[in-house]
């Protein structure tokens, strides 16, 4: 084949080729063309139904838009005529106001003059009151006066008589009382000179010393054989405690005070023969 030929074959290769190239180059941008334009239409089409649906709710709203206004521009119209009804009836009441006022004024004049006249009669009936009360408290007073000097006269007397009887019996107690200190006081002198000592009479009671400081002592009971009450034995009469210990008697101590809680007996040291009493020391009444 001469080379004439083979540039022939080829070139017609070539133009082969770059027609089919061609080809589908434009069947592929027919194709995108008619896809384009379906999507077009859809969208359209979407678009289209979009508007419709709002014209329908559009048209909707205005119809009750329209509605609305009808309801309102009839209730605007009852409202006027209400409100020129309560305006006929404000005036109707503003009239009768008026007349009610220029009644009243007349009424509280009447008032007044009828007030003025009550308070002059208050005022003389309160003046005629007052003087009536004070006649009356007067009388009163003096009537009550009267009783309570009466009462108290009878008081009196009834209290004098009863203190004179008081003191007749008070009187009566102290003669007595007298002759028996006297029968008693013989009777202890008696006693005396047979060798009776005061002391002799002290309730039997023993016990230890506690604290002992300057003419004070305090001693804690530890043996009250007959029980007895030493308050009242303090009270009855001056007896002592006799204060020892292992070297023997050291004095004398007479009680003062009973402590009922602490069953101890406060004492003025009365005698000292055998030193200074001490904590630990021995007391007793009836000599051991």
């Amino acid at each position: 084949m001469s080379p004439i030929g083979r540039v022939f074959i080829i070139l017609n290769l070539l133009l082969a080729g770059g027609f089919v190239v061609v080809s589908g180059t434009h069947l592929q941008t027919k194709n995108n063309y008619k896809l384009q334009l379906a999507d077009a239409n859809k969208k359209s089409a979407d678009e289209i139904a979009k508007l419709n649906a709002e014209k329908d709710k559009l048209a909707a709203e205005r119809n009750t838009f329209e509605n609305a206004k009808s309801a309102s521009e009839e209730r605007a119209n009852q409202m006027l005529n209400a409100n020129q009804l309560l305006t006929d009836e404000n005036k109707r009441y503003a009239q009768q106001l008026s007349s009610m006022e220029g009644d009243v004024k007349k009424l509280l004049a009447a008032a007044d003059s009828a007030n003025t006249e009550m308070k002059s009669a208050f005022g003389q009936a309160k003046a005629a009151y007052a003087m009536a009360v004070a006649d009356q408290k007067a009388k009163d007073d003096a009537v009550r006066a009267k009783d309570a000097a009466e009462a108290e006269n009878r008081d009196l007397k009834t209290e004098v008589a009863s203190l004179k009887s008081t003191i007749e019996t008070r009187d009566g107690s102290i003669k007595s009382l007298e002759s028996e200190r006297s029968q008693l006081g013989l009777l202890v002198k008696v006693a005396e000179a047979n060798g009776f000592l005061r002391t002799m009479a002290a309730p039997n009671l023993s016990g230890l010393v506690t604290t002992s400081s300057g003419n004070l002592v305090t001693i804690q009971i530890t043996d009250n054989p007959g029980n007895v009450d030493i308050k009242s034995e303090i009270e009855r009469g001056k007896w002592g405690f006799a204060i020892y210990d292992a070297s023997g008697y050291k004095g004398e101590a007479y009680p003062e005070r009973y402590e009922a809680s602490a069953n101890a007996v406060l004492c003025k040291v009365g005698l000292l023969k055998g030193g200074a009493f001490r904590e630990g020391d021995k007391a007793a009444t009836k000599t051991p």
